[in-house]
This record gives C-alpha cells, structure tokens and sequence, in this order.
C-alpha cells in the first residue's frame, strides 16, 4: 500500500529522479567532512608555499606542526562530538590543568606509583563530563552556561588546593616518581620516520580519531 502511495506521489517521483541524477562524485562532495579535508589540503598548500624554504615541507617540519595538532586534535575529537550534537564544552582547558594536575600531585604527595595519578585524573575527567551533562539534561539549561560555570569552578579549585598543598602552582619531582618513566615511554616517546623524530603522540591522536 505504501509503495503505491509512493508510485502515485509526484513529488516523491521527483525526489527519486534527482537523487539518481546527482552522480556518486558529487554526492561525496557534498558531505561536510570533505570540505573540511579540502580545506585543510589548501591551507597545508599556502603555508608549504609560503615557508618551504624554512623546513615546513621537510620531515623534521612536520613532526613539529603535527606535534602540536595532536595536543589540540585529541580534544578536539571529543569536543567535535558534542558540537556535532549542538552542545559546547567551555571547561575543556580548565580541565587539562586541572587532571595534569591530578596525575602530578597524587603520586608526589602520596608516593604512590604515577599511574595512579593518570587513573585519578580520568576518573576525575570522566565525573565531571558526567556531572555537566546530568545538570544540562536535567535543568534544561544551556551547555555554554553550565560549562562556563565549570570552568571557573575547575580553575578555582585547581590552583587553589596546589597553593594549599604545595605552596606555589607548580609541581616538580615528577621523574623520581615509580612508574614515570614507563608513562612518558608510553605518551611522551619519540619514533623515527623519514629521518626525522615524530612524537608519539601523533599515533594517540590518530588511535582516538579512529
């Protein structure tokens, strides 16, 4: 009954013939990933014609600006997930120094081993992410509200509990700490490729994107 409706409806009739129409390279061109592929090849393009004398198109120049994409890329994975939804994470930078934070201050005050410094501060992250979205579903009140308010809370109490226990907003000693020297292998390690030394880092973003 359905498929004769369908039949009798020129309108869907039309809207069947036009999506045949549009070829499948077109059809590839209108998704929205594409156009930001598109753009980052061109801005890639200006830079190495701007500065390929300076070393951006050699190995050891993208080792560096790949560097630092992967710092930023990694958040904004997760980040790119909630603005695909329509929501906003403003607390995104507090909460970097408030988990390195965490993962530093733990195993120097407690002397336990690093790793359960990492594992503090990803529960930490994940009870906050949770505790935003339960209070945005719940109040119906804006993300860019609650995560605004997260942010200086976040802050706040950062810097705040280092002073009290440290004295100062820095935490040191870290290469002493059992365990360190294994996390660092893992997430601050360096691999060779075209002669040049790619941070492993890279490799992590690649891994989350996927």
């Amino acid at each position: 009954m359905s498929s004769q409706a369908t039949a009798a409806d020129p309108q869907a009739i039309r809207e069947a013939a036009r999506s045949k129409e549009i070829s499948p390279w077109r059809r590839l061109l209108l998704r929205p990933e594409v156009g930001a592929l598109f753009g980052a090849i061109i801005v890639w393009i200006v830079f190495a014609i701007l500065a390929w004398d300076r070393g951006f198109v050699s190995a050891r120049g993208a080792a560096t600006y790949l560097e630092v994409a992967a710092q930023l890329g990694i958040l904004a994975v997760a980040v790119a997930l909630l603005m695909i939804a329509g929501e906003f994470d403003l607390s995104v930078g507090s909460m970097i120094g408030a988990c390195s934070v965490i993962a530093a201050l733990v195993p120097t005050e407690l002397g336990v081993s690093f790793w359960w410094g990492v594992a503090l501060a990803l529960v930490f992250a994940l009870a906050v992410g949770f505790l935003n979205g339960l209070v945005v579903v719940r109040t119906g009140l804006p993300s860019f509200i609650v995560t605004l308010a997260s942010l200086f809370i976040i802050r706040g109490v950062t810097v705040g509990m280092t002073r009290l226990i440290t004295g100062r907003t820095q935490v040191g000693g870290l290469k002493k700490l059992p365990g360190f020297e294994e996390a660092a292998k893992l997430f601050g390690a360096d691999f060779m490729l075209f002669g040049a030394a790619f941070p492993v880092s890279i490799f992590w973003w690649i891994l989350v994107a996927a």
